[in-house]
């Protein structure tokens, strides 16, 4: 029957404590004091050698309000004051060029604290103007006082303002203040300073441009002359085209003409049509003649001569044929009057009639000239849009010009000075009681961290503050004590400890791992360590006679073991110092298969396991089926056995060594037992540990 798998009860104490923290406290208080004190000196020290720095600032402001008088669609648009723009002059503000100037007008390539190699037994040509062309100071040398001005230059918004903050820090007050004044000073006249040259800039290119613009206008003009002669093309003296004003006098004489040759066309009809009828005397033109009229009068008298005669003669009484005659006369004439009259009328119609044709032969002719003209003046048109707009750019440019001019003496910079930097009163920098301070809490944390890691990497106490162990702790010389020689052939003393019964002893190792007395143990679990791929192995911890130091030698070594990242287990075998009533965990109750609960324990200072015995015997039948299971799952296995002399033979044949503790002053007789013991049993002894 194969014995159950042993349950491994939760650790009643894992890692790094509360407990062990305040030990390494206590234990490591020099050191924590020694770096605190380190600490709090060295800050002392170092900002008492720190340089003492002044700041002071001036406040500008970025005007939003425009000037009228000169602000007459200036060159440079209005700064804009919105975040990003208030960004852009905050880098104006800490700019390269800004601070030469300012290094420059305040001469600050001669200080030494800005230009720390500075040699004034020997200054070069220290002219502000050479320096900043560079040819006085090495680029180099420049660029290193213009960083250490700008290491020192601090621009920051205020807020969602529109005023900007420019400090700078320096080691006298006074001058700290100059700088932040001046900076703020220059960049203000930089404003003014870049209107300026952006209106002379202006002004060079637009005069350029109008003379280029006066030479096109001239050409252009040329142009439109020269082709108005090509192609006869006059105008009036209102603008317009003499062959159109030929044209609206033509059409209104052809319409009179016309309306003349109707109405004369129509009389002629009207004497015409009354000649035929023989009624042509009753024509106006023949009744308003005077001629005629005449001839009518002497009719008439004729006619009323005619009457009174009549009376008295007869028709034929030679006055009567007399009168007769006279009337044929006077009608002969009147018909002939009348013909004359329409031959007149008719001439008059048939040069009417020419003038028309002439008139309409003459406005075709001024039609033809016209539309000629008109194909002329589609080019004409379009030669005289480019010179108009040309002389219209020309003008505009003139104005223009005019402006940059007036403008050019009247620049006022869009942002100014709101509040001059003072001279500062105290330092700013180094804060030297807030250092000091500071340092202390920071150094104890330094030391506390320093005494954990002293702690971890197991680094020895200062002498003068270790802790004396407990007095029957300290080791012996590790050279044994000389022994009896026995039958056998006797084994090599691997370590001589002080004997003891005090359990502290096994906290007092893990905390004080390079004692003498933990270096002994360290050194004995390197050589009970198994080879590198190798089978666990399995230890026990006899003696000659019961012995109680051996359980605190058995503990201490499982625990230093434990420390080199074995997996160790340490079982209780001494079945003789069971207490009766003790809990059946142990490992008697899980050979003979009776354990409720966890049988396993983990040790509270360590990684090591531990197997109590609680019980009274081991139950054999199992026991090989237990180490088996047991070195399969550690890689180290310490049985703190009881005496040879005791149930030694039980746990003989499952353990691979044994080391065999005796008190230095041990009998002869029971020690030369122990070993023929052991030989007996065929258990190999891989050295003594010898106790005083």
């Amino acid at each position: 029957m194969s014995t159950p798998a042993p349950r491994i009860a939760p650790p009643s104490e894992t890692g790094f404590g509360l407990a062990d923290f305040l030990r390494v406290l206590r234990s490591r208080r020099p050191l924590i004091r020694n770096v605190a004190l380190g600490v709090v000196g060295l800050t002392s020290l170092v900002v008492m050698a720190m340089p003492t720095l002044y700041s002071s600032s001036a406040i500008v402001m970025l005007d939003q309000r425009k000037n009228n008088v000169a602000d007459v669609s200036s060159v440079l648009s209005a700064l804009p004051t919105d975040p990003s723009s208030v960004q852009n002059q905050i880098q104006v503000l800490s700019s390269r060029d800004l601070a030469l100037k300012v290094i420059a007008k305040l001469k600050l390539y001669a200080d030494s604290e800005f230009n720390p190699a500075l040699n004034r037994a020997a200054l070069p040509d220290l002219n502000p103007l050479h320096w900043l062309r560079g040819a006085s100071a090495p680029s180099d040398a420049r660029d290193a006082i213009v960083n250490a001005f700008l290491d020192r230059l601090d621009v920051s918004a205020l807020g969602l303002s529109t005023s900007i903050d420019v400090g700078f820090t320096a080691g006298d007050p006074q001058k700290a203040a100059l700088i932040a004044n001046t900076l703020a000073q220059s960049y203000t006249e930089d404003q003014v300073a870049t209107k300026i040259e952006a209106a002379r800039q202006a002004a060079a290119w637009l005069s350029e441009r109008m003379r280029q613009l006066a030479q096109q206008v001239q050409l252009q003009e040329a142009a439109v002359e020269l082709y108005k002669t090509e192609h006869d093309l006059v105008d009036a003296a209102d603008g317009k085209s003499l062959t159109d004003q030929q044209l609206v006098a033509i059409n209104g004489q052809l319409v009179e003409a016309q309306s003349d040759l109707a109405e004369k066309r129509a009389a002629y009809d009207r004497v015409a049509a009354l000649a035929k009828t023989g009624n042509a005397a009753d024509v106006t033109p023949v009744v308003t003649s005077k001629m005629i009229g005449d001839l009518r009068t002497q009719e008439a008298e004729l006619v009323r001569q005619e009457a009174d005669l009549a009376t008295r003669y007869g028709p034929n009484h030679p006055k009567m044929v007399a009168i007769r005659n006279e009337k044929r006369d006077l009608e002969a004439k009147i018909a002939r009057e009348v013909a004359s009259v329409a031959g007149s009328m008719e001439s008059e119609l048939e040069v009417a009639r020419a003038h028309v044709g002439s008139i309409e032969a003459s406005l075709l002719r001024v039609e033809r000239q016209a539309r000629e003209d008109n194909l002329a003046r589609i080019r004409l048109n379009s030669l005289q849009a480019n010179l108009a707009s040309t002389r219209t750019m020309y003008e505009s440019f003139v104005s223009r010009l005019r402006a940059v001019q007036d403008q050019d003496d009247i620049q006022i910079p869009e942002a100014r000075v709101i509040s001059t930097a003072p001279v500062p009163s105290a330092p700013s920098s180094p804060h030297r009681l807030l250092f000091v301070t500071a340092s202390i809490p920071a150094g104890l944390l330094l030391g506390i961290l320093a005494a954990l890691l002293a702690e971890r990497f197991h680094a020895p106490l200062p002498v003068s503050g270790m802790r004396a162990p407990p007095p029957a702790v300290e080791a012996a010389a590790t050279t044994a004590a000389p022994v009896a020689a026995p039958m056998a052939p006797l084994p090599p003393v691997l370590a001589t400890l002080s004997a003891t019964a005090d359990m502290r002893v096994a906290d007092w190792v893990v905390d004080n791992p390079a004692s003498s007395y933990g270096q002994a143990l360290g050194a004995l679990a390197g050589v009970l360590r198994p080879s590198r791929g190798g089978p666990a192995r399995v230890v026990a911890l006899t003696s000659a006679a019961p012995d109680a130091g051996k359980a605190v030698i058995a503990l201490s070594l499982a625990r230093l073991a434990s420390r080199t990242g074995l997996r160790v287990l340490l079982i209780d075998g001494d079945l003789g110092r069971s207490v009766p009533g003790a809990p059946d965990t142990g490992m008697a109750a899980l050979l003979a298969g009776a354990s409720p609960g966890p049988t396993i324990l983990r040790d509270k200072r360590s990684t090591a396991f531990l197997l109590p015995a609680a019980g009274s015997a081991w139950n054999a039948p199992r026991l090989d089926d237990l180490f088996t299971y047991l070195k399969g799952h550690c890689d180290l296995v310490l049985v703190d056995a009881a005496a040879v002399c005791g149930a030694w033979p039980a746990q003989a044949r499952v353990v691979d060594c044994a080391l065999l503790v005796t008190a230095a002053n041990a009998p002869q007789a029971s020690f030369e037992a122990a070993l023929r013991s052991l030989v007996a049993t065929a258990t190999p002894l891989t050295g003594l540990i010898i106790t005083r």
